[in-house]
């Protein structure tokens, strides 16, 4: 099968050279990698850069991921014996990057987001609790969950083309870096009656950078608050706790604002 990678990428050339070169390693080589360096809404370039692509599978990433070496190989395979419409995998963070990353940087914050968002699944990858909080197993190293999942991860996510182009891709309505709108597309993928999977051999080491777009990114929190008001609102049931969840996700986004 035809693999096209999809990376955006402004400002981190040091990330992007990494990588690119863990692609150039991959046991399975891609059929095209196409790199977008344009300024803007990151739903629109993802969308604009499917547009060029021109295989079968669209496999989107970021440039601060470096990919194991049978990661793409895991992804093809997935696609190949399971009928499936989307592939995921680990995006592992290690406790060096999770440092930049405020959600696992305090642990005293974690265990009590643990407790209230995540209900005891915290170590599931991709699916989403009544709170409307999106569970983090993805990120641990010892993840070694295979089977069908509510949504693909955002740093490895991979659609059949098809699929992606008929579901009509990330929608940009959600604006700034998109925050939310990997998931929108998953639901809305799901609601046609598709399945996405998430393989843990098709895994990936997320490091997250502050350099390039992350300043921006921090500082976007009137953009962020109201994506994830958009996507809640399509997609979640109210509840106490979903409601308790998006005060604190403003607080949160706030806070961020202010730094």
């Amino acid at each position: 099968m035809r693999t096209s990678i999809i990376i955006p990428s402004l400002n981190r050339s040091k990330c992007l050279e990494r990588c690119l070169d863990s692609i150039k390693g991959q046991s399975v080589k891609p059929y095209e990698v196409i790199v977008e360096t344009e300024e803007g809404q990151l739903a629109k370039i993802r969308n604009q850069a499917a547009k060029k692509a021109t295989g079968e599978i669209l496999v989107f990433i970021d440039d601060d991921v470096w990919c194991t070496r049978t990661w793409l190989q895991s992804i093809v395979e997935t696609f190949q014996t399971r009928n499936v419409s989307g592939v995921s995998g680990p995006s592992v963070i290690t406790d060096t990057f999770k440092a930049n990353r405020d959600l696992f940087r305090w642990k005293d914050v974690k265990y009590l987001y643990d407790s209230l968002f995540l209900e005891g699944r915290q170590d599931l990858p991709g699916h989403f609790t009544r709170s409307g909080a999106w569970t983090t197993g993805a990120c641990n190293e010892d993840c070694s969950y295979e089977g069908p999942v509510e949504f693909l991860e955002a740093c490895n996510q991979s659609y059949k083309m098809d699929i992606f182009k008929d579901s009509g891709g990330f929608d940009e309505q959600y604006k700034g870096i998109g925050d939310w709108s990997e998931p929108d597309l998953a639901f809305r993928i799901r609601q046609k009656g598709h399945k996405l999977w998430f393989n843990h051999k098709a895994k990936l080491y997320h490091e997250p950078s502050q350099s390039g777009a992350y300043k921006k990114r921090s500082k976007d929190a009137s953009n962020r608050m109201a994506n994830y008001l958009l996507f809640s609102k399509r997609w979640i049931r109210p509840c106490f706790r979903h409601t308790l969840y998006k005060l604190f996700m403003r607080t949160y986004y706030a806070m961020q604002a202010f730094r």
